[in-house]
């Protein structure tokens, strides 16, 4: 029994022994081989993928602190480098830097730049290559510059004869300071608060921005990702106005009280305007008066242009319409002229002054020239013309004077006269009535 235990322990004893020695073999093979290695290959490649290029957006050109980059079309880089195999196997992405050399950029513009790379722990290697080696880098000059702000409302609406004042539509603030590349800046033309929120409006009201849009000359949108604004939010001020739609005329002032004024065919370049109230609390009127002609000055050729925008403001109102003046002028198809004399007979004078005074028209007779309607003219004589001189109101400081006079047609009332015609006007006293002198009578009483 003693035999197969010792022969049992002699082989255990054997394997441990020869375990031992093929750990030992190959320990001494990786020594080995190690030093080999240092010996015959000192230094060894080595490649890190995606080491970032130090370069970011807004740093300033070394070269001139007034350059700044704007943008690179590099962001990675891959760098094969050389060291001894101790120290090279600690170098990975992050001990690496990767950037662009700026020392020869000098002024703005597009450059194509070497790329460089370092250590960033103090390892000492060898660049072998990197790839891509170059980078297109574009250098601009940053500027702020102020520009008003215009409001922008694509998405709202406005109930029936409703519209908004243009002229008051507004932003506050109403000016944003931007910051960016001078080349970017140049191109801007417009700045815009805008709001995309759909909305049907009856009455003023105010909305927030959602967004700044900078436009060139041209009407293209500007990208604005390398720029910076003081101001973001802008309140955008909407106000609703009531609008009508109302028709126009003229007023013919110094016409005669029978004047039938629809003989002088009048025609205007617009029939109907646009208009809203500055009050909103103002009815508008169906009819807007938008000037005044004197009816002596309605030739046949006659034309004359009134400016909206004058009449408006004086009646507190807005133009809605793209028609800024209308033209009045007179269809002269069936009209004609004719000369007549009156003599002073043919003038009277109406509300003279009771002051004690007489008035009486000393021009012995004027030549003035009507107008009719073909089939009339010709059966006016002067016995059917009347002169008129109203002195009421009127301001006499001496004894003669020369006033206006506005002429009339009786028996037609479809004739005019286009002749501004002034006569000579004498003042005197009037005569004054001398009564007898009464005298008293005294009774006296015999009886006393």
């Amino acid at each position: 029994m003693k035999i197969p235990d010792t022969i049992r322990d002699l082989f255990r004893r054997k394997s441990q022994t020869n375990f031992s020695l093929a750990l030992y073999s190959v320990i001494i093979a990786i020594l080995v081989w190690f030093a080999v290695s240092l010996t015959l290959y000192p230094s060894v490649p080595k490649t890190i993928e995606k080491v970032p290029l130090d370069l970011a957006i807004g740093t300033t050109a070394s070269s001139d602190s007034t350059l700044n980059v704007i943008s690179c079309d590099v962001e990675n880089v891959k760098v094969k480098v050389i060291g001894s195999r101790t120290q090279i196997a600690n170098i990975d992405s992050d001990t690496l830097s990767a950037y662009v050399d700026t020392d020869n950029v000098y002024s703005t513009g597009r450059k194509h730049l070497p790329i460089k790379v370092r250590s960033t722990n103090g390892i000492e290697f060898e660049v072998d290559s990197v790839d891509p080696s170059t980078a297109e880098v574009i250098f601009d000059k940053y500027e702020s510059v102020q520009f008003p702000v215009l409001p922008k409302i694509p998405n709202v609406k406005f109930d029936d004869n409703k519209t908004i004042n243009s002229t008051e539509f507004s932003c506050e603030p109403n000016i944003v300071t931007i910051t960016g590349p001078s080349s970017q800046i140049k191109k801007i033309s417009a700045v815009y608060a805008s709001s995309n929120r759909k909305m049907i409006l009856d009455s003023s009201y105010a909305l927030s921005s959602d967004e700044i849009q900078l436009f060139a000359e041209d009407g293209t949108v500007i990208d604005s990702s390398s720029m910076t604004f003081d101001n973001t939010n802008f309140l955008i001020n909407i106000p609703v106005l009531t609008v009508k739609e109302v028709g126009v005329y003229v007023q013919i002032v110094n016409a005669p009280a029978n004047f039938d004024q629809s003989c002088l065919n009048l025609e205007m370049s617009a029939d109907t305007i646009k208009i809203a109230s500055k009050n909103s609390q103002a009815e508008i009127p169906d009819k807007l008066e938008i000037g005044q002609i004197i009816l002596s000055d309605i030739t046949p050729d006659y034309s004359k242009t009134f400016d909206l925008s004058k009449i408006l403001e004086t009646q507190g109102c807005i133009n809605m319409s793209e028609t800024t003046s209308i033209t009045v002028l007179v269809n002269s198809e069936n009209l004609k002229t004719k000369q007549i004399t009156l003599d002073q007979s043919r003038v009277n004078i109406s509300n003279a002054p009771n002051n004690g005074y007489d008035y009486n028209v000393i021009t012995p007779s004027l030549s003035i020239e009507i107008v009719g309607t073909e089939d009339v003219i010709e059966k006016i004589t002067p016995n059917d013309i009347i002169g008129n001189v109203n002195l009421l109101n009127a301001n006499i400081t001496e004894d003669q004077f020369i006033y206006d006079v506005i002429f009339s047609c009786p028996k037609y009332d479809n004739i005019w006269a286009i002749t501004n015609y002034k006569v000579s006007i004498q003042r005197t006293p009037k005569e004054t009535t001398t009564l007898p002198i009464q005298t008293e009578t005294t009774t006296v009483n015999s009886d006393n």
